[in-house]
C-alpha cells in the first residue's frame, strides 16, 4: 500500500509558494533547462501520474475490486480464527487459506470500520458490508486502473525546483514517496499561480524485478516509464500462457480435485504420474480408475490428453485446452470447462511454527513479591495464526519436550519472574518449544486514579436542586484497572469500607457543591480519592455564537479533557472557517466531520455529527458552551464534560 502523506504540509507549502511573491529579499534568477521542466497535464505528468498512482489490484484477494485498495492493517475472521492483515507479506499468505473456501460465499467477514484507499489516493472509511459492496459493484460498473503503471517505481528522494514566472528561484521540494509525488502533481495541475516545476535530474527507476535505471532527463525518463509499461503488458500476457515444463511439474506435484460446474466429481481427485499413467480415486478407497495422460503444444496452446480410462471415458476422456494459474488450472474443450485445483495433504509444518517466537510479557510486582501474568491465548498473540495448532505452557523445558505437567491456570499464573515454556503442537504431532520470558516490576497500581482531579459540574438551573450525577464517570477510564470501586459520602466511610452509596450512578445532591469519595480496591490495597460536585452559573462570562465562531476557526484545538480523562488528546481539531467541515486528525487516521453553532436560551450550542473516528466519536451531539475564552472552552452535555484547548503554532 501507498505511504500516507500529510496532506495539511501539502496545502500549506502551496499556500506558501502563493505568499512567496510578496516576500522583499533579493532570489536568484535562473533559466531551467526545457528538457528539465514538467508542464502540468503533459504527456510526462500523466506517465509520473500513472506510476505513482494507488494501484488497488494487489488486494484484490480481499476487496474483489481493483478500484480500491484497503488501508492495512485491517482485521478479518474466518469461523472462529480472527486474523491481522498488517503488511503486503500477509496478503500473500491468506491466497493458500483462501482457496479452501473459494466454493463458499462470504467465508470470511471484515471487522469494521474500514477505510479504502482509491487511486488518487482518496480515503473513505467503510460502515458495513452493504457500504463496501456499493463500492465493489460501481468498480465493476467503471474500472479505473487501466492506465496505472505498476511494474516501476521512482527511487526516492527526488527534488524539484520551483521557479515563478519570472524564472525566480522560489523553492526546493523534495519527495519522499508515491503518495507524496501524485499529489505535487495534482496540486501543480490545480495551480493558478504559473509556477515552474522544474525536475532535478539524475533520477532512479526501479523495475519490478529489481533492476535500477538512471535517466537524466524529461524524455529519457518518458521513454523509461514507456518501455517499463509494455513491458508490463507483456508480462501480463506471459502469465497468461501455459509454459510446458511448468504444468509438467505442477502436475505430478500433488493429486488434484476436480471441479465443474455439476459437481458431477466432488468427491473424485485424479493423480498424475512420471510414468504417464494416471488414477482417479474416490476419497481412501482402495481402488481406483486407471488411464493414461500426456501434455501436447499445439497451435491453440497447451493440451492435456486423457485417454483409455477404464471409467468417465466419455465426460473426461479427450483433448482438454489448459489455462494457467498457480497451483488451479482449467481445462476445457468446446464449452465444458473443468477446473483442477491441487490438494497436497503435507502441508509444510514450518509455516504453523513460522507464526511463533519467543515472548516478554510484564506485569506488576503483588503480594508476596510475585506478579500475575496472564499466558491466554491473546495475550501473547496465539490467535493471529490461521493455522491449526495446540499450544500448552510448561514450567520446565523439559515438560515441555515431553508434554507433561502442563499449567493450568494460565490466565492468573503468579511468578516472581523467570520463564515458562510454550509447546506448539502441529496437527501431525510435530512440535516446537517457545520461550515467556516473565517480567516483574514495581507499580504504583493507582497511577491513573492520582494523575487528575476528578471534578463533575452541572449549569446551576435556578434551584437548590436536587441535582443528579453520574459517579461513576469521573474515573471512568481507569475503573478497569481496579478490582473493586465504591462511592461514598464521607472519607471515614471510604477508609472502612462502609455504607457505599447505593445508586452511584444516579447520585442526587441538594445545594451548590458537594465531596463523594471513591474506595479503590486493587489487590489487597486500597485508596481513597475525592470526587468534587459543584454547581456553577453557566452564564457567566458568557459568548455570543459569533465569538464561538471566531475562536474555533483561529488554530487547532485539543480536545484536553473528556469527563476527566486524557484520552482524546491524541486527536487535532480544525474548524473549516466559512464551512461546517472540521478535519479531526491524529498521527495514524484523518477525517472529515461536521459542526455547527446555534443560538439557545442557556447559551451557544455546538454541534458535532458525522464523527467517524475511533474513541473521538464519542464527542458527537449538541455541547452547551459553559466557559468561554479565547484559548478554552468547556462545553457540557448532560452529565458528559468536554475541555477545549487552543493550539496555535
Amino acid at each position: 500500500m501507498k505511504t500516507k502523506i500529510n496532506h495539511v504540509l501539502l496545502y500549506a507549502f502551496f499556500a506558501l509558494l502563493t505568499f512567496t511573491s510578496c516576500l522583499n529579499e533579493e532570489v536568484d534568477v535562473v533559466d531551467p533547462d526545457e528538457q528539465e521542466i514538467i508542464e502540468p497535464n503533459s504527456p510526462l505528468a500523466t506517465f509520473m501520474n500513472n506510476v505513482t498512482a494507488n494501484y488497488g489490484a494487489y488486494d484484490d484477494i480481499l476487496d474483489n475490486s481493483s478500484c480500491f485498495s484497503i488501508e492495512l492493517p485491517v482485521t478479518i475472521i474466518i469461523g472462529d480464527t480472527t486474523i491481522v492483515i498488517e503488511t503486503l507479506d500477509d496478503i500473500e499468505e491468506l491466497e493458500d487459506l483462501f482457496d479452501e473456501f473459494e466454493d463458499e460465499e462470504d467465508f470470511f467477514d471484515f471487522v469494521f470500520p474500514i477505510t479504502i484507499i482509491f487511486s488518487d489516493y482518496t480515503e473513505i472509511v467503510i460502515e458495513n458490508i452493504e457500504q463496501l459492496e456499493t463500492f465493489i459493484d460501481e468498480c465493476e460498473l467503471d474500472e479505473d486502473d487501466d492506465d496505472i503503471i505498476e511494474c516501476v517505481d521512482f527511487v526516492y528522494p527526488i527534488t524539484f525546483s520551483i521557479f515563478d514566472a519570472t524564472f525566480n528561484i522560489v523553492d526546493t521540494v523534495v519527495i519522499e514517496n508515491d503518495e507524496a509525488l501524485y499529489n505535487f502533481l495534482d496540486e501543480l495541475e490545480d495551480d493558478e499561480n504559473a509556477l515552474i516545476v522544474s525536475l532535478n535530474y539524475p533520477v532512479t527507476l526501479i523495475y519490478a524485478n529489481g533492476e535500477t535505471l538512471e535517466v537524466n532527463s524529461n524524455q529519457e525518463l518518458a521513454d523509461a516509464i514507456a518501455a517499463a509499461d509494455e513491458d508490463c503488458d507483456d508480462d501480463d500476457d506471459e502469465e497468461e500462457e501455459c509454459d510446458e515444463e511448468q504444468v509438467l511439474e505442477l502436475l505430478l506435484e500433488c493429486p488434484w480435485d476436480i471441479e465443474d460446474e455439476y459437481d458431477d466429481f466432488e468427491i473424485y481427485q485424479i493423480i498424475f504420474y512420471e510414468d504417464g499413467s494416471l488414477a482417479i480415486t474416490e476419497g481412501d478407497t482402495t481402488s481406483a480408475i486407471g488411464g493414461e495422460w500426456s501434455l501436447t503444444e499445439t497451435d491453440e496452446g497447451l493440451v492435456l490428453n486423457l485417454f483409455e480410462l477404464t471409467a468417465f471415458e466419455q465426460d473426461l476422456g479427450g483433448e482438454w485446452l489448459i489455462d494457467c494459474d498457480e497451483d488451479e488450472l482449467e481445462i476445457y474443450r468446446e464449452d465444458y470447462p473443468i477446473e483442477l485445483e491441487q490438494n497436497c495433504d503435507d502441508d509444510d509444518d514450518d509455516e504453523v511454527f513460522d507464526c511463533f517466537g519467543d515472548y516478554e510479557l510484564v506485569a506488576c510486582l503483588g503480594p508476596n513479591n510475585e506478579a500475575e501474568f496472564n499466558l491466554s491465548a491473546n495475550t501473547i498473540g496465539l490467535t493471529d495464526c490461521a493455522y491449526n495448532f495446540t499450544p500448552s505452557f510448561h514450567v520446565t523445558e523439559a515438560d515441555a519436550e515431553t508434554n507433561i505437567n502442563a499449567i493450568v491456570n494460565t490466565e492468573s499464573y503468579w511468578s516472581s519472574g523467570g520463564e515458562v515454556f510454550l509447546r506448539i503442537e502441529a496437527d501431525n504431532g510435530n512440535f516446537e518449544i517457545f520461550t515467556i520470558y516473565l517480567i516483574t516490576e514495581e507499580c504504583n497500581n493507582f497511577d491513573c486514579f492520582t494523575s487528575f482531579d476528578a471534578v463533575l459540574e452541572q449549569c446551576d438551573n435556578g434551584t437548590d436542586g436536587p441535582y443528579t450525577f453520574d459517579l461513576t464517570v469521573a474515573f471512568a477510564n481507569c475503573n478497569p484497572s481496579a478490582d473493586e470501586v465504591t462511592y461514598h459520602e464521607t472519607i471515614q466511610d471510604a477508609d472502612a469500607g462502609i455504607n457505599p452509596i447505593a445508586n452511584p450512578e444516579s447520585y442526587a445532591m441538594v445545594g451548590l457543591e458537594a465531596i463523594v469519595y471513591t474506595r479503590v480496591v486493587i489487590g489487597n490495597q486500597f485508596e481513597v480519592f475525592p470526587i468534587i460536585l459543584i454547581i456553577e452559573d453557566c452564564n457567566e462570562g458568557d459568548c455570543s455564537e459569533l465569538d464561538v465562531d471566531g475562536f474555533l476557526t483561529e488554530c487547532i484545538w485539543i480536545p484536553v479533557n473528556y469527563n476527566g480523562s486524557d484520552n482524546l488528546m491524541e486527536w487535532n481539531l480544525d474548524f473549516q472557517p466559512n464551512s461546517q467541515s472540521v478535519i479531526i486528525y491524529n498521527n495514524q487516521t484523518e477525517i472529515e466531520a461536521n459542526w455547527t453553532t446555534s443560538q439557545s436560551e442557556d447559551g451557544v450550542i455546538v454541534t458535532f455529527t458525522n464523527v467517524a473516528g475511533p474513541n473521538i466519536q464519542a464527542i458527537t451531539g449538541e455541547w452547551l458552551v459553559v466557559e468561554c475564552e479565547e484559548n478554552r472552552l468547556e462545553m457540557h452535555r448532560g452529565d458528559d464534560i468536554l475541555v477545549l484547548e487552543r493550539e496555535c503554532d
